[in-house]
């Protein structure tokens, strides 16, 4: 059995590889090792951990970080503690290869410990653009460590392949988020009412919104703009994640926290609704609203409209189904409307199904299972024309 180390710090990203870990875990020769760090085991931040303990998994390993501010310093310190504790939890469990996904602060320390190790890492999720956060170089710095790429369109792998990666490495397998939509199949409003006690009988929008960590107005410039666009069309109960633990999120949660105050009938704030509840929700919904990666990957791929607020997602391929707006109010509150027309939604299940068919996990793991790790992390640089 060869053990592939799973590294995740975050909600949003533990759901994107719950597929690969319940492939992992029915492979007759892999081995997976869970490392759990940055918000999962933040108290702050909805702990997590809960969530990976209530499927039945445990933390193999545990990076604890300080988390103490969303400052650009605070972030740094918090990836030099994933960094170090990365380090010597792979050493600690004696992995063959490391398996992460994405783009976030804590995805960038974690391969930057597997490279002295001379672990070879396995990233999926690459070859994407953000271009309005920082994300966007993070994700491009991982794509050079790592050794094996699953992306989740053949456009996203032709980027990599730009970066020099070599073709026979690099593989277009689709989207995990599918692989978890197709198991859920559908979701009802009654299953959101119990989960939030929200009622959304008559229909509801959900809502994310994320510092733009490259924008040129404050986060709570931004956030503030946002909730006037919100607020200008808001003729439906909203249900609202918090963000994640970005550069400048504390201001985003505080302004979040006084708009839900003053809508206690109509608007409900959670901080995490779990990777499966968070798909119902986005199943069951009107529309999704904001600038979350789930409004232009998951929301297409279960046939729900979406609003991609500002340039956090610019660069990302988006379906007929997701209509950009600037971050402007009235620019939000028209889109809005537009998504919640009664026809919207029957157009966006009728587009053809974006990023994969639901078996990406298995087709990952079918792909590592016959590769060969030694010497793996030696990587070779293609150039091309």
């Amino acid at each position: 059995m060869r053990r592939i180390g799973v590294f995740t710090g975050t909600r949003a990203e533990y759901g994107l590889l719950r597929p690969v870990l319940i492939a992992l875990e029915a492979s007759s020769t892999l081995e997976p090792r869970l490392i759990v760090g940055g918000t999962h085991l933040s108290a702050r931040h909805g702990a997590t951990l809960s969530e990976i303990e209530a499927d039945g998994r445990r933390a193999d390993g545990r990076i604890p970080v300080p988390l103490a501010g969303d400052d650009g310093a605070s972030v740094a310190s918090d990836m030099a503690a994933t960094l170090a504790g990365a380090a010597t939890a792979y050493g600690a469990l004696e992995l063959d290869a490391v398996l992460m996904l994405g783009d976030r602060t804590e995805v960038l320390a974690a391969a930057a410990a597997a490279v002295p190790l001379g672990l070879p890492i396995l990233h999926l999720e690459g070859g994407h653009r953000t271009a309005g956060a920082v994300d966007d170089a993070i994700r491009h710095a991982v794509t050079k460590l790592a050794a094996l790429h699953f992306t989740a369109a053949e456009p996203y792998r032709q980027r990599i392949l730009q970066m020099g990666e070599a073709p026979e490495r690099v593989f277009s397998v689709g989207s995990t988020a599918v692989d978890t939509l197709k198991a859920i199949g559908e979701a009802r409003a009654g299953d959101i009412e119990a989960l939030t006690g929200l009622d959304v009988s008559r229909g509801f929008l959900l809502a994310t919104f994320h510092p733009e960590t490259l924008g040129e107005r404050s986060p709570a410039d931004q956030v503030a703009v946002f909730l006037d666009g919100l607020s200008e069309a808001l003729d439906r109960p909203v249900l609202i994640t918090r963000p994640n633990a970005d550069a400048g999120s504390g201001a985003v949660r505080a302004a979040l926290d006084a708009f839900a105050a003053e809508r206690p009938q109509q608007v409900r704030l959670v901080e995490s609704l779990g990777a499966v509840n968070y798909l119902k929700a986005l199943l069951a919904c009107d529309a999704v609203v904001g600038n979350s990666s789930s409004g232009v990957i998951e929301a297409p791929a279960a046939g729900t409209p979406s609003v991609n607020v500002g340039a956090r997602q610019e660069g990302r391929l988006k379906p007929p189904s997701v209509i950009d707006c600037a971050l402007e109010p009235h620019a939000i509150a028209d889109a809005i409307r537009r998504v919640t027309a009664p026809e919207a939604k029957a157009a966006a299940r009728s587009q053809p199904p974006p990023f994969g068919d639901g078996r990406t996990g298995q087709r990952i793991v079918e792909i590592l299972e016959r590769t060969d790790f030694r010497g793996l992390a030696r990587k070779p640089f293609v150039d091309r024309p």
